[in-house]
């Protein structure tokens, strides 16, 4: 994932999904692999591209997460 890719998916983050808080993220990378960090519990989440797969077993467009 390239920067731009990375702000706009870790931007859509706004409630963490462990304890609930709104008071936001820590953005973090690690060699090549980015994550968010939970400011209230600690709690991290990788962020990563997912792609989906046609009947044909074609690939489609990625989202973005």
């Amino acid at each position: 994932m390239n920067l731009e890719e990375i702000l706009a998916a870790s931007a859509r983050i706004t409630l963490c999904p462990k304890c609930g808080s709104k008071e936001g993220f820590w953005l973090g990378a690690k060699r090549d692999h980015a994550y968010v960090q939970c400011k209230g519990c600690g709690a991290s989440f990788e962020l990563y591209k997912i792609y989906t797969l046609g009947e044909k077993g074609e690939k489609k467009k990625p989202s973005k997460f």
